[in-house]
């Protein structure tokens, strides 16, 4: 089975290099389009879950405590987020990008602003889509905020037609005025949300290290250099030396 033989790989290549992220020692591993991986056991929810407690078994079997199995919410939708999480044995469950979770209410462009404040609104409030439609703290398990550096999947769209008047990915709202400075005011907020979780809930995701097709993206650029980085060492690492 191709499944088996990519968490036998991802054992023995990815869980035992000493850099690999993990939390108590146990591995942390996420899954995107969690809709999409279920139809890879022909939509069977029953398969895939044995199948990840098979994973988990491995994991186990190898020497580490347990298996933290992370999944992205985007596809499933309001209470069938919380029956995921529950029936696949999930750790924990984050996003990908705000958007996700927060349609940009601007078009052809939504402020920075905008789309941070909508998007903090719905982990605590719930009211939007891909898993929060309900509050995060009702999904039954721990949800792990996301920071956003932009948006702009423009890029993606065709150079012959108006994409503008295009419903639908790539076509879309833009997000404006997301300066460093924007990126570290949010980074400070999802840590002071995320300090008040126990210690081991405390994991933030951030968009993107390199998505420069979809305009969020942390690598310098030559308008903005190291500053994106910058913002993120000032938040959670060292100062630099002076």
């Amino acid at each position: 089975m191709t499944f088996g033989k990519l968490t036998d790989y991802v054992i023995a290549k990815y869980f035992k290099h000493p850099s690999y992220w993990q939390l108590d020692g146990c591995p942390y591993f996420s899954i995107y389009q969690m809709n999409t991986f279920i139809e890879t056991f022909g939509g069977d929810r029953a398969k895939t879950a044995a199948a990840l407690a098979l994973f988990r078994e491995k994991v186990k079997a190898a020497g580490f405590p347990n298996l933290l199995l992370n999944a992205v919410l985007f596809g499933p939708g309001g209470k069938e987020s919380s029956a995921l999480a529950k029936e696949l044995g999930l750790a924990s469950v984050t996003s990908y990008v705000w958007i996700h979770h927060y349609l940009l209410p601007c078009f052809p462009t939504t402020d920075d602003a905008a789309a941070e404040g909508g998007y903090f609104h719905v982990v605590s409030h719930g009211g939007q889509r891909n898993g929060l439609e309900q509050p995060a703290s009702a999904l039954g398990v721990p949800y792990h905020l996301n920071v956003s550096m932009g948006w702009d999947s423009s890029p993606r769209c065709s150079a012959i037609a108006d994409w503008t008047k295009e419903p639908g990915y790539p076509s879309g709202a833009v997000i404006v005025n997301n300066t460093p400075e924007r990126f570290r005011g949010a980074l400070l907020r999802a840590k002071e949300f995320t300090l008040q979780r126990p210690p081991k809930e405390r994991v933030i995701t951030i968009n993107s290290w390199n998505e420069w097709g979809e305009g969020s993206y942390l690598e310098p650029d030559t308008v903005h250099g190291m500053k994106y980085l910058e913002a993120m060492r000032e938040v959670f690492g060292t100062p630099a030396a002076k």
